[in-house]
């Protein structure tokens, strides 16, 4: 029963992280150009950027978001200049997902932002490089098993 109790503390603790990381979101920061970003636009970014020529059904699926709710934020970000949609060069229909170089700048800026505060955290905190792996494996696991029914 022990193992129960834990896995529902840890699912408690999910939900306060969303929590907190909801709050976070509502705060727009700068990175690196004269708008002011939401933490979904510079994540999102942050997925086209590791996924260069990604599709807007291929982000949907990575961000788990609705159709609708991933074409109001490409369009936003489009009309920002961050980013730009072509043409698939063996299909028309298709429109693949770009960065400007705008959008380089800020997801950048964005990249090094998180690597600062996690610097910061981990020297706070103070966690082994066990605890961190550790961890990372759990997330992962929930990811894998929670990802797999929702898509």
């Amino acid at each position: 029963m022990t193992k129960i109790k834990e896995a529902l503390r840890l699912l408690e603790n999910l939900y306060m992280v969303e929590r907190i990381v909801t709050a976070m979101e509502k705060e727009p920061k700068y990175y690196g150009t004269e708008e002011l970003l939401y933490t979904n636009e510079v994540h999102t970014l942050k997925i086209i950027a590791q996924n260069e020529g990604i599709t807007q059904k291929q982000l949907t699926d990575k961000m788990f978001r609705t159709k609708g709710a991933t074409s109001v934020m490409i369009k936003k970000l489009e009309k920002k200049g961050l980013i730009i949609r072509q043409e698939d060069k063996m299909d028309a229909r298709i429109l693949r997902l770009y960065l400007t170089d705008k959008g380089k700048t800020v997801n950048e800026v964005h990249l090094k932002y998180d690597e600062d505060k996690m610097s910061e955290l981990m020297r706070e905190v103070s966690l082994s490089d066990e605890e961190v792996n550790s961890t990372n494996h759990v997330l992962e696991l929930f990811i894998d098993f929670a990802g797999k029914r929702i898509l």
